[in-house]
């Protein structure tokens, strides 16, 4: 049996390593604790990924799924090619007061 620690299971699983402290804690990957150490049984762990694939990056302790964007963000449908001034002028709304361009001679 080849135990891994904590570091080396996360690298395994793709996620960080409070997330597997999470997953010990909620009993979802087995786990010894060796002196004061949590050490887990590599096969037991891919046998078991093996036995209950997971259905989503969220059960698998990662990103939350959310079906809806939370950002204000409104997308003027435009068209074809912007001018450079109406670059320069959709840049100085988006970034807040305007600059003052010098005119090259």
């Amino acid at each position: 049996m080849t135990l891994i620690d904590v570091p080396q299971t996360a690298k395994f699983l793709g996620v960080c390593r409070q997330t597997v402290y999470n997953m010990i804690k909620a009993g979802e990957i087995p786990f010894v604790m060796v002196r004061s150490h949590y050490r887990i049984p590599r096969e037991k762990l891919v046998s078991q990924l093996a036995a209950e694939p997971t259905a989503s990056i969220s059960s698998a302790g990662g990103v939350a799924e959310e079906s809806t964007c939370r950002t204000n963000e409104t997308i003027r449908p435009i068209g074809g090619s912007a001018s450079k001034h109406q670059l320069d002028a959709t840049l100085d709304g988006l970034l807040g007061p305007t600059t003052k361009r010098q005119r090259q001679r």
